[in-house]
C-alpha cells in the first residue's frame, strides 16, 4: 500500500488496519475505541487531512469578528477580514506557542500574545515584536513568523470548512453529491443564521460511538422509551419514533421511570421504510423516509425551489447526516461537532440554526426544541451519552476487548441503487450506514493518497 506524499512511516496498526474492520462479517474490533495508537493515527490521517466544519458566516458578519474552533487537537481562529473574506489560522504564537487569543468569540483589531507581546493583525501577520531594535537588531523577519494558516478554506451555502492538507480536493468535490445533499438538508430550510451561543460538554466516550449512533434507528424504541413518557413532545410527534413498540403493563421486560414495562420478546420494530445514502470519503445519510415521520418537521420542504435542489431522493430522505468524520446534521435543523479530546473523551458542540424569516414565536419554538432534544439538557442525548460511555468503558477489559462489535443487521443484503447522481439502499432498519462509516475509517487510516481514498470509498453495487 502506498502512503500519501510526506506521510510518516507506517506503524503496525497502519499495515494491518483492515483486520480491525470486516465489511464482510460486520465485525468491529473494540480496540479501535480505546487504543492511544489508533487515536494518534486518526489525528494525523483523518483530522489532519479532512475538510472540517469551522463555523457559519453569520457568526462572523463584521470585519474583525472571530470564533475559535477545533480542527482535531489544533485550535483555530476564523476571522472576518476587512475585505469581507474569511481567513483561518492556528491559535498559537510563532514565538513560544502560547495562545494569541483566549476568547471563544468576539471582535478584534489584532491578537497579542500575553507571554511576550508578539502581536498579529486579523490576517495572522506578525506586526509587532517588543524590543525589535534592542533584542533582535532588526534582523527578525516578521514575514516568516506569522500565524500558521489553514491550508484551504471554503464555504458551502454559508457553512465554512477548512483543511490542513494542501493536496486535498476542493470542498465541493470532497462533499460530493451525498455530502452536498446532507448540507442542503439544513441550508435549504430558509435563509439560515446561527443562534448565538454554542452548547459544549464532554462525554466519556470514543468519538466513533457518537457517529455510529446518529444513523441508528434501532435504539430509539429502547433507549428513548423514558423520554417519550415525559409528556414533553406533542402526542403524535413520536408515533413513528416508537413505531410498533409493545408496552406490556403486566409482562416482564424493561421498566420505564413511570412504572410502565416493555417486553422486547414480543415487540415489533416497524421502521420498514428506511433509506441510506452513501457518499465518497465516508459521508452518509441514514433513516426513515419523510412519509413515516412527523409532517410538521418537514413543512420546510414545501418552500419554492427546495424540490429542485434536493431532487427526488433528497425530498424523501429524513435521516440524520454525517459529513465525515464528525459533522452531524440533524433532522431538526441543528449541527453537532463531535471533537475527539482523548481516545475515551469526546467534546460535543451543538449549533442551532433558524431561518432569518422566522417569526419571533417560530424562532422561540425552534430554539426550545433544540435545547431540549439534544445537547446537555436534551432528554435524548442524555440517554445516548450513557450508552456511549458504557460502550467505551466495556471495551477496556482484557476479555471484553476481544469481543468484536457485531454490525450484522442485513450484512450482504444492501443492494445499492445508483440513481439521480446518488447511491442509496432501500429497506428495513439496518446498520449499513454505520458499517460504511467504519469501512471509510479504515481507508482513511491506511494513509493512502486522495485518488486511492476516493476509489476505496466510492459506493459499489452491494454493501
Amino acid at each position: 500500500m502506498q502512503l500519501r506524499k510526506g506521510a510518516n512511516a507506517m506503524t503496525a496498526a497502519d499495515e494491518h488496519i483492515s483486520q480491525y474492520v470486516s465489511m464482510k462479517s460486520g465485525e468491529i474490533d473494540r480496540r479501535i475505541f480505546t487504543d492511544q495508537n489508533f487515536f494518534d493515527i486518526e489525528m494525523r490521517e483523518i483530522f489532519g487531512r479532512s475538510w472540517l466544519f469551522l463555523c457559519h458566516e453569520t457568526q462572523i458578519p463584521k470585519a474583525g469578528d472571530f470564533v475559535e474552533t477545533p480542527m482535531g487537537q489544533d485550535n483555530v481562529l476564523v476571522v472576518r477580514q476587512r475585505d469581507k473574506t474569511i481567513k483561518a489560522f492556528i491559535n498559537s504564537c510563532s514565538h513560544r506557542g502560547n495562545a494569541v487569543c483566549r476568547a471563544e468569540e468576539g471582535n478584534a483589531k489584532n491578537f497579542m500574545c500575553t507571554y511576550h507581546g508578539w502581536t498579529y493583525d486579523i490576517g495572522g501577520e506578525l506586526v509587532g515584536v517588543p524590543g525589535m531594535d534592542k533584542f533582535y537588531g532588526n534582523r527578525l523577519d516578521k514575514k516568516q513568523h506569522g500565524l500558521k494558516k489553514v491550508e484551504q478554506l471554503d464555504t458551502y451555502k454559508g457553512f465554512v470548512f477548512g483543511t490542513f492538507d494542501a493536496e486535498a480536493p476542493d470542498l465541493y468535490d470532497f462533499l460530493g453529491s451525498a455530502g452536498r445533499l446532507g448540507m442542503d438538508l439544513i441550508a435549504e430550510r430558509g435563509d439560515m443564521e446561527a443562534v448565538p451561543g454554542i452548547q459544549k460538554f464532554i462525554i466519556d466516550c470514543n468519538w466513533k460511538f457518537t457517529v455510529d449512533n446518529l444513523f441508528d434507528w434501532y435504539h430509539p424504541q429502547i433507549s428513548h422509551m423514558s423520554a417519550t413518557y415525559t409528556g414533553m413532545f406533542p402526542e403524535d410527534a413520536y408515533d413513528s419514533f416508537l413505531a410498533g413498540v409493545d408496552v406490556d403493563q403486566d409482562g416482564g421486560g424493561a421498566e420505564t421511570p413511570d412504572g410502565q414495562k416493555f417486553d422486547a420478546r414480543n415487540s415489533e420494530f416497524n421502521y420498514v421504510d428506511n433509506v441510506v445514502v452513501l457518499g465518497e470519503y465516508g459521508h452518509a445519510i441514514g433513516g426513515p423516509h419523510v412519509s413515516v415521520r412527523n409532517a410538521s418537521l418537514n413543512a420546510w420542504r414545501e418552500r419554492p425551489g427546495v424540490a429542485d435542489v434536493l431532487g427526488p431522493v433528497g425530498m424523501q430522505v429524513d435521516g440524520h447526516v454525517n459529513i465525515f468524520p464528525t459533522l452531524w446534521v440533524t433532522t431538526v435543523g441543528q449541527l453537532s461537532l463531535r471533537i475527539p479530546r482523548t481516545p475515551t473523551q469526546t467534546e460535543i458542540w451543538w449549533y442551532s440554526f433558524v431561518p432569518k424569516e422566522s417569526t419571533p414565536d417560530e424562532r422561540a419554538a425552534m430554539i426550545d426544541m433544540h435545547n431540549h432534544v439534544f445537547g446537555p439538557a436534551g432528554i435524548l442525548e442524555q440517554e445516548d451519552g450513557e450508552n456511549w460511555a458504557q460502550s467505551t468503558q466495556q471495551s477496556f477489559g482484557e476479555k471484553s476487548s476481544q469481543i468484536p462489535n457485531a454490525l450484522r443487521m442485513n450484512v450482504g443484503n444492501g443492494e445499492i441503487i445508483h440513481e439521480h447522481g446518488l447511491a442509496r439502499i432501500e429497506g428495513f432498519t439496518n446498520e449499513h450506514a454505520q458499517l460504511w462509516t467504519y469501512g471509510a475509517w479504515a481507508a482513511w487510516m491506511s494513509g493512502c493518497g486522495w485518488d486511492e481514498l476516493r476509489d476505496r470509498t466510492t459506493p459499489g453495487d452491494v454493501l
